[in-house]
């Protein structure tokens, strides 16, 4: 990884109050510069990074019934609701670009999983 030098530009700070009630006066803040390592890889993300890896396996396919897709969902999570539809939505922002399709359910299902949560947390 490579170094990166960063370059603040100098500026003005207003006057503020601290939570003590130390008043902190109006003042000039130098310009600087510091080194940073760059934490981001070069070009495009491999191919077989950019795919979802779900940490649990569901057998959730796009061509079954909504009842059968959110049953095997839960079913999968242990009846988790929450984890259940951060699954979903996960698997809808991957593709969503992709298969549009396919991510519409998933966030059909991620919503359905959103609002039967909420309700149980009313109750």
């Amino acid at each position: 990884m490579a170094k990166l030098r960063v370059k603040r530009k100098a500026h003005k700070r207003k006057a503020y109050t601290r939570k003590g009630g130390v008043r902190v006066k109006a003042s000039r803040v130098p310009a600087t510069t510091f080194s940073v390592t760059d934490r981001g890889k070069p070009g495009r993300t491999p191919e077989e990074e950019r795919f979802y890896h779900p940490k649990v396996h569901t057998g959730w396919k796009a061509d079954m019934s909504a009842e059968e897709r959110r049953r095997r969902v839960k079913s999968a999570h242990k009846g988790d609701l929450l984890a259940s539809a951060r699954s979903m939505q996960a698997l809808s922002n991957v593709q969503h670009r992709i298969n549009p399709g396919v991510a519409a359910k998933a966030k059909a299902d991620a919503d359905y999983f959103f609002r039967l949560n909420a309700k149980r947390k009313r109750r």
